[in-house]
């Protein structure tokens, strides 16, 4: 996703370009959904939190800062939606990604698909917050400390986790590796 490009689209949102919002809407939707799903597990409660995310954004863009990182603001946003959500519902809901196909897009390269290998293996060995910071980092190519500012953790969580989630990864890959010869 283009950094810059997002964040003249929520320059022009905030003088009151509305069609601003829906650039923002396409450039981000896929990420937020992912985030706010890894969180809720719920894709229904996803959707509306996502909906939710949204309006808040359009709610507090005069709160945004000019030229800093637009994407983090926004999953910031839905991020603190969804664990307000949960905290609301005390419950999390287990979700089968088989019978959402929806969830598993063709069209964006840059959506984790569930049909990937090494995701399948992720989901199966990481924690959620491991799997956050590993998707954030590696497929979405944010800087440690963006994860950090966008899941409201302090750097040196975020980079404990995500090494001891690639460890984690590679001993399994290397048994895997191991059973197969």
């Amino acid at each position: 996703m283009d950094k810059k490009l997002l964040d003249d689209y929520l320059i022009k949102l905030k003088k009151g370009d509305n069609n601003a919002f829906d650039a923002i809407y396409h450039l981000t939707k896929r990420g937020v959904f992912s985030l706010v799903l890894s969180i809720v597990k719920n894709p229904y409660v996803a959707e509306d939190i996502m909906q939710d995310t949204y309006l808040k954004i359009k709610e507090k863009i005069l709160y945004y800062k000019d030229g800093t990182n637009g994407y983090a603001w926004i999953l910031t946003i839905a991020r603190n939606l969804s664990l307000n959500y949960l905290n609301k519902n005390k419950k999390v809901d287990v979700l089968d990604t088989e019978e959402h196909e929806y969830l598993n897009p063709v069209t964006d390269k840059n959506f984790v698909k569930d049909d990937m290998p090494i995701f399948k293996i992720a989901k199966e060995h990481l924690n959620d917050f491991e799997l956050q910071v590993v998707v954030l980092y590696s497929v979405y190519g944010y800087k440690h400390r963006e994860i950090a500012e966008i899941l409201n953790k302090p750097l040196g969580s975020v980079l404990w986790t995500y090494n001891n989630a690639i460890k984690k990864l590679q001993k399994v890959l290397k048994k895997e590796e191991r059973d197969e010869a």
